[in-house]
């Protein structure tokens, strides 16, 4: 069976563009309002959406900008990382937008890429159930894009979609460990190295895309050798 690893990297979209009642959902469902500890109590939304990079606003601008581009509805996909091994290596590719009116382009490209075919594939991914797939399936909705074939949600099937942290937790979400963390205690190195994925946004607004595709491609690859070990042991 070929294996079909998947990745996505993500940001958040503008929230000062946002429609009023967005706007005041984002900030009470990531901050709690004026109760979250981060958020100094004088800084209303007002305040932020007219300074949001102010020093007072450090903390609330970055649990926004992180709640906004873990979730489909508030953020846009620009890079999505694929490889599969059908050929015996790992062979990967990335689709990705340099602009955000690209990001429809890179998702009519993805559904296109995993058409049926005759060879039948398994999904690899790590926390692709929770993450990857919802948030490609909610973006190809939200951006009128259709589907070419059902992608695998059903958790406990591995055969379908082995999704290597939740087999390695044994889908108790109190167990689940991050994938660099894995990979230290394999031995496998991330590439590159010391890079996470709460920089994507940064080299976004840098137009550093090349890093950002870099990146969701090396963590393709480490995936994919996370996954084969982990598969000897959790079937």
């Amino acid at each position: 069976m070929t294996n079909l690893v998947l990745d996505i990297e993500t940001i958040p979209r503008d929230l000062r563009a946002e429609p009023r009642k967005i706007q005041e959902y984002v900030w009470e469902r990531a901050l709690g309002g004026r109760r979250a500890p981060e958020a100094p109590p004088d800084l209303t939304l007002d305040d932020y959406l007219a300074a949001p990079e102010a020093p007072e606003a450090t903390s609330a601008h970055e649990r926004i900008l992180t709640f906004m581009a873990l979730r489909p509805e508030f953020g846009h996909v620009i890079c999505i990382g694929m490889g599969h091994d059908a050929r015996g290596e790992l062979e990967r590719k990335a689709l990705t937008a340099r602009r955000i009116e690209e990001e429809r382009r890179i998702l009519v490209e993805f559904w296109e890429t995993v058409r049926p075919a005759q060879k039948e594939w398994r999904l690899v991914t790590y926390n692709g159930l929770a993450f990857d797939v919802p948030y490609l399936l909610r973006r190809s909705l939200y951006l009128g894009v259709p589907p070419s074939r059902v992608l695998p949600l059903r958790p406990y099937l591995l055969e379908a979609h082995y999704d290597v942290m939740q087999a390695l937790a044994n889908w108790q979400r109190g167990e689940t460990v991050r994938l660099e963390i894995v990979a230290a205690l394999l031995g496998l190195a991330k590439v590159p190295e010391g890079m996470e994925g709460s920089q994507v946004y940064g080299l976004w607004q840098a137009g550093r895309i090349d890093e950002i595709e870099a990146y969701c491609l090396g963590d393709v690859q480490l995936i994919y050798e996370v996954f084969r070990r982990v598969q000897e042991y959790f079937r």
